[in-house]
Protein backbone atom coordinates (compact mmCIF):
# COMPACT_ATOMS: atom_id res chain seq x y z
CA UNK A 1 0.00 0.00 0.00
CA UNK A 2 1.86 3.13 -0.94
CA UNK A 3 1.68 6.00 1.54
CA UNK A 4 -1.08 8.22 -0.29
CA UNK A 5 -3.52 5.87 0.54
CA UNK A 6 -2.11 4.41 3.50
CA UNK A 7 -3.10 7.92 4.57
CA UNK A 8 -6.79 7.78 3.25
CA UNK A 9 -7.04 4.60 5.00
CA UNK A 10 -6.32 5.81 8.14
CA UNK A 11 -8.65 9.09 7.57
CA UNK A 12 -11.40 6.33 6.90
CA UNK A 13 -11.37 4.74 10.09
CA UNK A 14 -10.58 7.56 12.32
CA UNK A 15 -13.47 9.52 10.92
CA UNK A 16 -10.72 12.03 10.57
CA UNK A 17 -10.44 13.56 6.58
CA UNK A 18 -7.51 15.79 8.12
CA UNK A 19 -5.33 14.14 10.00
CA UNK A 20 -3.47 17.65 10.50
CA UNK A 21 -6.02 18.40 12.93
CA UNK A 22 -5.84 15.29 14.84
CA UNK A 23 -1.84 16.42 14.99
CA UNK A 24 -2.31 20.01 16.34
CA UNK A 25 -4.78 19.17 19.11
CA UNK A 26 -2.55 15.55 20.02
CA UNK A 27 0.09 18.61 20.26
CA UNK A 28 -2.20 21.35 22.88
CA UNK A 29 -3.47 18.25 24.79
CA UNK A 30 0.17 17.16 25.16
CA UNK A 31 1.28 20.93 26.57
CA UNK A 32 -1.78 20.63 28.72
CA UNK A 33 -0.89 17.47 30.40
CA UNK A 34 2.38 18.81 30.79
CA UNK A 35 1.42 21.99 32.91
CA UNK A 36 -0.83 19.38 35.27
CA UNK A 37 2.20 18.23 37.09
CA UNK A 38 3.03 21.72 38.25
CA UNK A 39 -0.35 21.36 39.81
CA UNK A 40 -1.28 18.28 41.17
CA UNK A 41 2.27 18.25 43.13
CA UNK A 42 0.54 21.49 45.04
CA UNK A 43 -1.08 19.14 46.77
CA UNK A 44 2.46 17.55 48.40
CA UNK A 45 3.79 20.91 48.39
CA UNK A 46 1.33 23.35 50.04
CA UNK A 47 1.60 20.33 52.69
CA UNK A 48 5.12 20.96 53.35
CA UNK A 49 4.67 24.56 53.06
CA UNK A 50 2.69 24.09 56.09
CA UNK A 51 4.95 22.07 58.16
CA UNK A 52 7.58 24.56 58.17
CA UNK A 53 4.94 27.07 59.63
CA UNK A 54 3.02 24.57 62.44
CA UNK A 55 5.52 22.50 64.36
CA UNK A 56 2.32 20.26 65.60
CA UNK A 57 1.47 19.08 61.83
CA UNK A 58 3.41 15.54 61.42
CA UNK A 59 3.89 14.79 58.06
CA UNK A 60 2.57 15.09 54.60
CA UNK A 61 2.70 11.32 53.63
CA UNK A 62 -1.10 11.45 52.33
CA UNK A 63 -0.52 14.51 50.42
CA UNK A 64 2.48 13.09 48.58
CA UNK A 65 0.87 9.84 47.52
CA UNK A 66 -1.85 11.99 45.94
CA UNK A 67 0.66 14.09 44.08
CA UNK A 68 2.98 10.73 42.62
CA UNK A 69 -0.05 9.05 42.18
CA UNK A 70 -1.76 11.89 40.22
CA UNK A 71 1.81 12.33 38.66
CA UNK A 72 1.69 8.82 37.10
CA UNK A 73 -1.49 9.22 36.11
CA UNK A 74 -0.29 12.66 34.09
CA UNK A 75 2.73 10.45 32.91
CA UNK A 76 0.06 7.92 31.29
CA UNK A 77 -1.97 10.60 29.91
CA UNK A 78 1.15 12.17 28.15
CA UNK A 79 2.24 9.06 26.55
CA UNK A 80 -1.31 8.51 25.27
CA UNK A 81 -1.17 11.96 23.63
CA UNK A 82 2.31 11.83 22.35
CA UNK A 83 0.96 8.08 20.68
CA UNK A 84 -2.01 9.73 19.10
CA UNK A 85 0.38 12.93 17.89
CA UNK A 86 2.60 9.75 16.15
CA UNK A 87 -0.14 7.96 15.28
CA UNK A 88 -2.05 10.40 12.80
CA UNK A 89 1.85 11.31 12.11
CA UNK A 90 2.31 8.27 10.64
CA UNK A 91 5.28 7.56 13.18
CA UNK A 92 5.70 4.53 15.91
CA UNK A 93 5.70 5.41 19.49
CA UNK A 94 7.32 4.98 22.77
CA UNK A 95 6.24 4.69 26.21
CA UNK A 96 7.69 6.58 29.09
CA UNK A 97 10.30 5.07 31.11
CA UNK A 98 8.95 3.26 34.23
CA UNK A 99 5.40 3.70 33.34
CA UNK A 100 5.00 0.38 34.03
CA UNK A 101 4.74 1.08 38.01
CA UNK A 102 2.02 3.59 37.36
CA UNK A 103 -0.88 1.91 38.30
CA UNK A 104 0.31 1.00 41.72
CA UNK A 105 0.83 4.34 42.33
CA UNK A 106 -2.51 5.86 40.94
CA UNK A 107 -3.90 3.15 42.79
CA UNK A 108 -2.84 4.92 46.24
CA UNK A 109 -4.48 8.04 45.27
CA UNK A 110 -6.94 8.61 48.43
CA UNK A 111 -10.03 9.03 46.74
CA UNK A 112 -9.78 7.22 43.50
CA UNK A 113 -11.84 4.84 42.66
CA UNK A 114 -11.53 0.90 41.23
CA UNK A 115 -12.79 1.94 37.69
CA UNK A 116 -10.84 4.70 37.67
CA UNK A 117 -7.33 2.88 38.56
CA UNK A 118 -8.77 0.21 36.15
CA UNK A 119 -8.95 2.82 33.65
CA UNK A 120 -5.24 3.85 33.78
CA UNK A 121 -3.98 0.38 34.24
CA UNK A 122 -6.56 -0.34 30.83
CA UNK A 123 -4.76 2.60 28.93
CA UNK A 124 -1.38 1.79 29.50
CA UNK A 125 -2.03 -1.55 28.70
CA UNK A 126 -3.17 -0.55 25.48
CA UNK A 127 -0.26 1.90 24.52
CA UNK A 128 2.16 -1.22 25.74
CA UNK A 129 0.08 -3.42 22.89
CA UNK A 130 0.20 -0.82 20.00
CA UNK A 131 3.85 0.38 20.75
CA UNK A 132 4.91 -3.24 20.21
CA UNK A 133 3.72 -3.09 16.81
CA UNK A 134 4.51 -1.59 13.34
CA UNK A 135 2.34 1.08 12.35
CA UNK A 136 -0.99 -0.26 10.81
CA UNK A 137 -4.03 1.87 9.17
CA UNK A 138 -5.86 0.26 12.75
CA UNK A 139 -3.61 2.11 15.03
CA UNK A 140 -5.35 5.20 15.31
CA UNK A 141 -8.50 4.13 15.53
CA UNK A 142 -7.72 1.73 18.03
CA UNK A 143 -6.52 4.66 20.46
CA UNK A 144 -9.05 6.86 19.60
CA UNK A 145 -12.03 3.82 20.21
CA UNK A 146 -10.52 2.37 23.20
CA UNK A 147 -8.12 4.66 24.59
CA UNK A 148 -9.99 7.72 24.25
CA UNK A 149 -13.10 6.60 26.74
CA UNK A 150 -10.09 5.67 29.04
CA UNK A 151 -8.30 8.37 29.05
CA UNK A 152 -11.88 10.62 29.96
CA UNK A 153 -12.18 8.76 32.97
CA UNK A 154 -8.66 9.35 34.12
CA UNK A 155 -9.14 13.10 33.63
CA UNK A 156 -12.22 12.40 35.16
CA UNK A 157 -10.50 11.05 38.44
CA UNK A 158 -8.55 14.32 38.35
CA UNK A 159 -10.95 16.47 38.20
CA UNK A 160 -12.51 14.88 40.98
CA UNK A 161 -9.23 14.40 43.23
CA UNK A 162 -7.02 17.33 42.26
CA UNK A 163 -9.19 20.02 43.49
CA UNK A 164 -10.84 19.74 46.02
CA UNK A 165 -7.54 18.15 47.92
CA UNK A 166 -5.81 21.30 46.85
CA UNK A 167 -8.46 23.38 47.49
CA UNK A 168 -8.15 22.04 51.13
CA UNK A 169 -4.46 22.05 51.41
CA UNK A 170 -4.24 25.87 49.62
CA UNK A 171 -6.72 26.93 52.44
CA UNK A 172 -5.37 25.55 54.93
CA UNK A 173 -2.05 26.76 54.24
CA UNK A 174 -3.96 30.43 54.14
CA UNK A 175 -4.78 29.72 57.41
CA UNK A 176 -1.21 28.69 58.48
CA UNK A 177 -0.13 32.07 57.10
CA UNK A 178 -2.76 34.11 59.10
CA UNK A 179 -1.89 32.54 62.18
CA UNK A 180 2.00 32.38 62.44
CA UNK A 181 2.45 35.56 60.93
CA UNK A 182 -0.33 37.05 62.62
CA UNK A 183 1.46 35.95 66.10
CA UNK A 184 4.73 37.17 64.94
CA UNK A 185 3.52 40.80 63.94
CA UNK A 186 1.58 40.73 67.60
CA UNK A 187 5.25 39.76 69.33
CA UNK A 188 6.63 42.88 67.28
CA UNK A 189 3.86 45.20 69.32
CA UNK A 190 2.11 46.07 66.66
CA UNK A 191 -1.54 45.60 66.37
CA UNK A 192 -4.21 43.82 63.57
CA UNK A 193 -7.42 44.81 63.42
CA UNK A 194 -9.41 42.22 62.12
CA UNK A 195 -8.23 39.29 59.91
CA UNK A 196 -4.53 39.76 59.02
CA UNK A 197 -5.19 39.34 55.38
CA UNK A 198 -7.23 42.91 55.58
CA UNK A 199 -2.92 44.12 55.92
CA UNK A 200 -2.49 43.46 52.10
CA UNK A 201 -5.81 45.44 51.55
CA UNK A 202 -4.41 48.77 52.57
CA UNK A 203 -1.76 50.70 54.15
CA UNK A 204 -2.35 50.15 57.87
CA UNK A 205 1.25 48.53 57.45
CA UNK A 206 3.04 51.61 57.36
CA UNK A 207 2.28 52.80 60.99
CA UNK A 208 3.92 49.31 62.11
CA UNK A 209 7.75 49.04 63.18
CA UNK A 210 10.19 47.92 60.79
CA UNK A 211 10.13 44.56 61.63
CA UNK A 212 6.08 44.22 61.91
CA UNK A 213 6.04 46.25 58.16
CA UNK A 214 8.56 43.77 57.01
CA UNK A 215 6.77 40.92 58.43
CA UNK A 216 3.33 42.29 56.82
CA UNK A 217 5.34 42.45 53.73
CA UNK A 218 6.23 38.79 53.76
CA UNK A 219 2.95 37.23 54.49
CA UNK A 220 1.39 39.18 51.72
CA UNK A 221 3.87 37.72 49.03
CA UNK A 222 3.06 34.45 50.18
CA UNK A 223 -0.97 34.96 50.45
CA UNK A 224 -1.26 36.01 47.59
CA UNK A 225 0.66 33.05 45.58
CA UNK A 226 -1.75 30.79 47.86
CA UNK A 227 -4.42 33.00 46.57
CA UNK A 228 -3.21 33.33 42.61
CA UNK A 229 -3.04 29.41 42.64
CA UNK A 230 -6.57 28.83 44.53
CA UNK A 231 -7.81 31.31 41.23
CA UNK A 232 -6.20 29.01 38.84
CA UNK A 233 -7.89 26.12 39.79
CA UNK A 234 -10.87 27.03 37.22
CA UNK A 235 -8.36 27.08 35.01
CA UNK A 236 -7.46 23.89 35.37
CA UNK A 237 -10.78 22.34 35.81
CA UNK A 238 -11.05 24.13 32.32
CA UNK A 239 -8.12 21.94 31.08
CA UNK A 240 -9.46 19.12 31.76
CA UNK A 241 -12.94 19.75 30.63
CA UNK A 242 -11.15 21.12 27.11
CA UNK A 243 -9.45 17.65 27.24
CA UNK A 244 -12.16 15.83 27.72
CA UNK A 245 -14.11 17.65 25.05
CA UNK A 246 -11.09 17.03 22.27
CA UNK A 247 -11.75 13.07 23.14
CA UNK A 248 -15.33 12.98 22.54
CA UNK A 249 -15.21 14.90 19.61
CA UNK A 250 -12.66 12.41 18.17
CA UNK A 251 -14.94 9.85 19.08
CA UNK A 252 -17.90 11.63 17.64
CA UNK A 253 -16.17 12.33 14.61
CA UNK A 254 -17.01 8.81 12.80
CA UNK A 255 -20.78 9.68 12.58
CA UNK A 256 -21.51 12.81 14.08
CA UNK A 257 -18.95 15.16 12.31
CA UNK A 258 -17.40 16.44 8.62
CA UNK A 259 -14.23 16.61 8.17
CA UNK A 260 -14.59 20.37 8.13
CA UNK A 261 -16.64 20.66 11.35
CA UNK A 262 -14.40 18.58 12.94
CA UNK A 263 -11.31 20.66 12.24
CA UNK A 264 -13.28 23.45 13.56
CA UNK A 265 -14.28 22.08 16.65
CA UNK A 266 -10.97 21.45 17.06
CA UNK A 267 -9.39 24.41 16.66
CA UNK A 268 -11.83 26.23 18.82
CA UNK A 269 -10.48 23.44 21.86
CA UNK A 270 -7.43 24.52 20.99
CA UNK A 271 -7.82 27.86 21.32
CA UNK A 272 -9.38 27.39 24.88
CA UNK A 273 -6.62 24.88 25.79
CA UNK A 274 -3.87 27.48 24.98
CA UNK A 275 -5.09 30.36 27.43
CA UNK A 276 -6.06 28.35 30.20
CA UNK A 277 -2.96 26.50 30.02
CA UNK A 278 -1.08 29.98 29.58
CA UNK A 279 -3.15 30.83 33.24
CA UNK A 280 -1.55 27.74 34.76
CA UNK A 281 1.95 28.22 33.97
CA UNK A 282 1.55 31.70 35.42
CA UNK A 283 0.30 30.64 38.41
CA UNK A 284 1.87 27.24 39.27
CA UNK A 285 5.66 28.21 37.90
Amino acid sequence: MNRKIFLLSISLIAGCANLSAVRDISSQLLTAASSWDSVTGEIAGSCRRQLTLNSQLTDCKIETQASDGLSAANGVLISYFKALKNAASDSNFTIQPGLSNATESIAKIPGINADQVKAASGLFGLLARLATEKMRESVLHELIGEGAPAAQTVISAMNEVVVPQLRTQLDGEGLQLQGQFGRLIHEAKDRIEGNPSKLCEGSSAAKFSGTGFLLTQEYCRRQAIVDQRIAALAAYQATLKSTNDALAELQSSKTKLGAAALTQRLLEIGAELEDKVSALQKAFK
